[in-house]
C-alpha cells in the first residue's frame, strides 16, 4: 500500500520521503524463525534477573555483540534480535545504547514491543543518579 504504515513519512518542512528499504534476511531469520527462537528456552536476556538500569548503564551496550535499548522505559538486550530485524541489523544499531522510544515510535508505533522483544527485557530504565 502506498503510503502505509511501514514507510516513513518525510518530517514537516518540506523534505521529500525517504523510501525505506527492507534488508535481505539470511535463511533462518524470519519472523517465525524469532517467536520459534523466542519459545526455545534459550536464555535472549544475558541477565541473571531482571534489573534497574540507568541510561548511563545502557550506553555501554553498543556494539553489535552486546546491544541493549530502551524503549518505552523498558531496557532490552537487541542483540539476539539483531539478524531477525526486517529494516537489518545497520538500522537497529541505531539504538543500541540509547533511548529508542522516539524512533521506535515513529517507525512502528503499531509494533507491540512487549510482545516482539519480552524474552530479551534485562529491566526497567532507572532516572540518572
Amino acid at each position: 500500500m502506498v503510503g502505509g504504515p511501514q514507510r516513513l513519512s518525510a518530517p514537516r518542512g518540506g523534505m521529500a520521503r525517504r523510501r525505506r528499504e527492507k534488508a535481505v534476511l539470511a535463511p533462518g531469520h524470519s519472523p517465525l524463525d524469532w517467536a520459534r527462537l523466542k519459545s526455545s528456552g534459550k536464555d535472549l536476556r544475558g541477565v541473571q534477573m531482571l534489573g534497574r538500569y540507568t541510561l548511563a548503564d545502557v550506553k555501554k551496550h553498543n556494539t553489535e555483540t552486546d546491544a541493549w535499548c530502551v524503549i518505552r522505559g523498558k531496557v532490552y538486550n537487541i542483540t539476539p534480535y539483531l539478524d531477525f530485524h526486517p529494516g537489518g541489523k545497520k538500522d537497529l544499531m541505531r539504538v543500541a545504547g540509547r533511548d529508542g522510544t522516539k524512533l521506535f515510535m515513529y517507525t512502528h508505533s503499531w509494533v507491540n514491543v512487549d510482545a516482539l522483544l519480552d524474552q530479551c527485557l534485562v529491566g526497567i530504565l532507572a532516572p540518572d543518579a
